[in-house]
C-alpha cells in the first residue's frame, strides 16, 4: 500500500479549509459577524488527527501551520506550534476520542481551538501591539458547534473517495 494514496483529499480539504479562512467576508455585514468565523484549519486538521493519524501526524501539521503563518501573516512558527501540539494530542488520544460522543469531541475541540486562539492572540499582542480579543472565544464555539456536521460531511467524503 502506498503511502501517498488518498493522500490527496487529505490535502485538498486543508487547502480548503485554508481558503475559507483567509476568504474575505462580504463588506456590508457588521463587524460582528467575523466574530461568528470558524477555525476551518483546526477543525479540518482535528478531524484528520483523529481518522487517519498514521497520514496525518506531527510533521505534516507543523509544516502546515508554517505554511499558515505565512497565508495569515502571523509570526512565523506559531500557527506551527500549535498544530504540532494539537497533533500530539489527537495522537495521543485519537483512540478515546473516536470512542466518545460527538458531544465530548466537540468539547475537547473547543479547548483546543480556544488554546490555539489565545496563543495566536498573545504572540500578535507580543508582536504588532495588536488588542486581545473575545473573538478568540465566538471562534471557538462555533467551530466546536460546527464539530458534529463538519465531522459527518468529512467522514462521508472520505469514505467514498476510499
Amino acid at each position: 500500500m502506498s503511502p501517498f494514496r488518498g493522500g490527496w483529499v487529505i490535502g485538498l480539504t486543508l487547502l480548503l479549509a485554508a481558503t475559507l479562512s483567509v476568504a474575505r467576508l462580504p463588506g456590508n455585514l457588521p463587524d460582528w459577524v467575523g466574530w461568528l468565523r470558524p477555525d476551518w484549519v483546526v477543525l479540518v486538521m482535528f478531524f484528520w488527527l483523529i481518522e487517519r493519524p498514521h497520514r496525518v501526524g506531527m510533521l505534516v501539521s507543523w509544516v502546515f501551520g508554517l505554511l499558515l503563518d505565512v497565508l495569515h501573516a502571523d509570526p512565523l512558527g506559531v500557527n506551527g506550534f500549535c498544530f504540532a501540539v494539537m497533533a500530539l494530542i489527537g495522537w495521543t488520544w485519537y483512540e478515546r476520542l473516536r470512542m466518545n460522543a460527538v458531544v465530548q469531541q466537540a468539547l475537547v475541540l473547543f479547548v483546543i481551538a480556544l488554546a490555539i486562539g489565545v496563543v495566536r492572540d498573545v504572540a500578535g499582542r507580543l508582536v504588532q501591539e495588536t488588542p486581545l480579543s473575545w473573538a478568540v472565544a465566538t471562534s471557538a464555539a462555533v467551530t466546536a458547534l460546527l464539530w458534529p456536521f463538519a465531522a459527518k460531511a468529512l467522514a462521508v467524503w472520505a469514505r467514498r473517495v476510499r
